[in-house]
């Protein structure tokens, strides 16, 4: 029988590509927050990128060989890539699978799930904070994203009539009605600020209810999830969308988690705000930007384990995999 944490958190990540921040993600996760996870469940997207050399599945290799299986590496027979589900396909499991951490969230048998992305750098223990603070909620971590969305510039929100931005921290008392939140992205347009072209299809999302805010969610890139607070609510049990899923909206996408975001808080469930900036550091983009900004990206992750983790380095280079040719 395996020796557990005294509080035992199962922790997800999706994998794009990135073998070496994949490796960074995961070693520097392991290094300040370790004590608190029982499994890591790796879905690795079925397509890595031209510009690597190595595998994106040398990092999740390696950490089977450390923590054996304890390490749970996942590749859905179905992949849905960035489109959103089709409701009615979500009984099927096998679609329904291929969600971003789907298979983790049905087979986790935690109470907390920690959702982590492959392009970070954790520096201090993040998994720690985030169980100290998310008492009764349904998630804690980096709430909205506040850059695309007009509520949170204070000019904007005045002309709109609204006396005060909304803030993460804020975002449960910040409850425009449908007119209000098509104000807001009026007035964002005419001051020739970016917003995403959400209104060309949210009125079946947002005109009985327009809270939360169409940017408003729990970042994916590091939040604690309280499963078996949400489990009951979220298909296959209940009827709101996956975190994992995207949802159509007009044109465009609503991103990750923000329709479960949206439909646990209408549920009367909380989220709670948590500054990250102390336990983690975010690459925003690389995996699908230029070839420059993706090596120079990965170059960097590179730097940062021969630094910090020659273990790893050791073991690659005994395989000769060429992580750091």
């Amino acid at each position: 029988m395996r020796s557990l944490p005294a509080v035992a958190v199962d922790a997800a990540m999706n994998i794009f590509a990135k073998p070496l921040a994949t490796s960074l993600s995961l070693l520097s996760l392991l290094r300040f927050s370790g004590r608190h996870i029982d499994r890591l469940y790796l879905q690795f997207e079925p397509c890595g990128s031209s510009f690597d050399r190595a595998s994106p599945y040398e990092p999740a290799e390696y950490l089977r060989e450390t923590l054996g299986d304890r390490v749970m590496i996942v590749q859905p027979d179905y992949w849905l890539g960035r489109n959103a589900p089709e409701r009615k396909k979500l009984d099927d499991a096998g679609c329904r699978l291929g969600i971003r951490y789907e298979y983790a969230f049905e087979r986790t048998d935690k109470k907390y799930l920690f959702i982590l992305h492959n392009d970070v750098l954790i520096k201090a223990d993040i998994i720690g904070v985030l169980l100290d603070t998310i008492g009764g909620c349904f998630a804690a971590g980096s709430i909205g994203q506040c850059w695309n969305c007009p509520a949170a510039d204070a000019e904007t929100a005045r002309a709109a009539g609204f006396p005060a931005p909304c803030t993460p921290d804020s975002y449960r008392d910040f409850r425009p009605d449908f007119a209000g939140l098509e104000a807001l992205y009026d007035a964002a347009l005419k001051t020739g600020r970016f917003v995403r072209p959400y209104r060309q299809g949210w009125e079946r999302h947002y005109r009985d209810c327009a809270w939360p805010l169409p940017e408003c969610r729990v970042n994916e890139w590091g939040c604690l999830v309280d499963v078996e607070q949400t489990r009951p609510l979220v298909i296959p049990e209940g009827d709101i969308l996956p975190f994992g899923a995207f949802e159509q909206c007009g044109a465009i996408l609503l991103d990750t988690a923000t329709s479960w975001f949206r439909d646990l808080n209408r549920h009367g469930l909380r989220a709670r705000n948590v500054d990250l900036d102390p336990y983690l550091t975010h690459w925003v983009g690389t995996g699908k930007k230029s070839a420059y900004s993706y090596t120079r990206a990965e170059a960097n992750a590179g730097h940062l384990l021969k630094k910090g983790f020659p273990d790893f380095v050791a073991w690659c280079e005994a395989r000769k995999n060429r992580m750091f040719d």
